[in-house]
């Protein structure tokens, strides 16, 4: 597994091309982090899963040290919780702190416009068309894992296009502090019903970024997250998806 889950991290959008020559110590710990922070937000470690120093320093072939590191600001990030005596617990959330998250998600999101906003690429362009293909398999193929990937790789794309390094990087810390809470609710809603609203929200992301209108990609991401929210209040009250009548947006042809 661990083979492959750098081959993933490794082909994703805006995935660096590997240095020439011998692995930096600084190198090593982001290549570790990304790992165990994608295992967290896919429930590969679900919450209250003990994380070994010991075992995980196996595994990557290095000491307790570095893994010491890692679990430390996984830990500052709010994924795990180091406590003396027992170890280190991956936490969960809980709805409140959710809503909270994706309330100030949805207002960062409009500033990637306004800081320091980046021209749109022909390999961001690339990365968006390839994730609508890849959206539109997972139609009548039940995979959250795969659903999981995909939005964290959209989440990439986005991050390529934040031109300010302060809202970049709480950007990122926000988006992995909440994502496995949405992806635990996937096996009970209406799947094709959730990947037509990522297959359109996609669809008007990379029509928006042919136009070179970030405003618009950002106000997109907006409305999606706010969709998020309202399929899980939804779910957890039984009734259908609620729509604010002014979030709605018309897919994209």
């Amino acid at each position: 597994m661990r083979n492959q889950e750098e081959a993933a991290i490794a082909l994703r959008p805006t995935g660096k091309a590997p240095r020439l020559g011998r692995e930096t110590s600084d190198d090593r710990h982001l290549r570790i982090y990304r790992l165990v922070r994608e295992r967290i937000s896919l429930l590969h470690y679900p919450p209250n899963t003990a994380l070994s120093e010991t075992e995980l320093a196996g595994e990557f072939g290095v000491s307790r040290t570095p893994i010491r590191r890692v679990l430390q600001r996984l830990h500052f990030e709010g994924l795990v919780d180091i406590r003396n005596g027992i170890g280190t617990i991956v936490t969960d959330i809980d709805l409140k702190t959710m809503k909270e998250v994706y309330d100030l998600r949805m207002r960062l999101t409009d500033l990637m416009a306004d800081l320091s906003p980046r021209t749109v690429t022909e390999e961001q362009l690339a990365a968006m068309e390839a994730l609508l293909a890849r959206t539109k398999e997972l139609y009548g193929n039940s995979d959250p894992e795969g659903y999981g990937r995909l939005c964290n790789d959209l989440h990439e794309v986005m991050m390529s296009m934040i031109g300010s390094a302060p809202l970049r990087e709480i950007t990122d810390v926000f988006y992995y502090r909440v994502a496995r809470i949405w992806f635990t609710f996937l096996p009970d809603l209406d799947w094709n019903g959730v990947i037509t609203d990522q297959e359109t929200e996609v669809a008007e992301m990379l029509a928006a970024m042919k136009r070179g209108d970030l405003r618009r990609v950002a106000e997109v991401r907006r409305i999606y997250l706010n969709r998020i929210l309202s399929r899980v209040s939804s779910y957890l009250t039984g009734g259908h998806l609620a729509e604010p009548a002014a979030e709605r947006t018309s897919p994209t042809n």
